[in-house]
């Protein structure tokens, strides 16, 4: 599976899981039983580009085969005070702003928290009761996350996927006798 195909695979898999309906869920991922009850309920306060919000995560539990398990959002990532867009937006900020770790979370944090340098864009916003905490060492941890499974893919992903027509030495234009 090239790197496109699997770009591909992960959306749809984010679809899927965002598309399960309450009857989807009955089902035990471990032992694929329906014999399952709700078991109770937690709550997350995950930090989205916008603010901070609760989300209710669902348990159940499987008569089956005696686990529980919990229901599991596309917004959401596993173990992380970070909403699954967070992460994505410190990576892209990162790598096509060109800026530095320090500065890409000082970012995000302004835009999570409504603080630092928010505070400059807009003086006359009422302050927000919570402040984010976002650091560079996180962002630094995310984007060795996604390096280690960039690195793991590298053998085959860009296998089927046509080249280019070639560039000369420069990379500014076509190659000479080509045009």
């Amino acid at each position: 599976m090239n790197i496109i195909e699997r770009g591909r695979a992960f959306v749809q898999s984010l679809r899927e899981l965002a598309g399960r309906s309450a009857w989807d869920w009955k089902r035990c991922p471990q032992c694929g039983s329906t014999l399952t009850i709700k078991n109770g309920s937690y709550r997350r306060r995950p930090w989205f580009l916008e603010r901070r919000e609760t989300v209710r995560v669902q348990r159940h539990w499987c008569h089956a085969c005696r686990r529980s398990y919990s229901e599991r959002s596309p917004v959401l990532v596993g173990g992380s005070w970070y909403a699954r867009e967070v992460h994505r937006a410190a990576v892209d900020h990162w790598q096509h702003m060109g800026t530095s770790l320090r500065r890409t979370a000082e970012i995000l944090r302004s835009w999570m928290g409504r603080q630092e340098r928010w505070r400059l864009w807009r003086p006359l916003d009422d302050e927000m009761s919570e402040h984010c905490y976002l650091a560079a060492s996180t962002v630094q941890r995310w984007l060795d996350a996604a390096g280690q499974v960039a690195q793991a893919s590298v053998p085959g992903q860009l296998q089927g996927i046509a080249r280019a027509r070639s560039w000369g030495r420069t990379g500014c234009g076509p190659a000479a006798g080509q045009g």
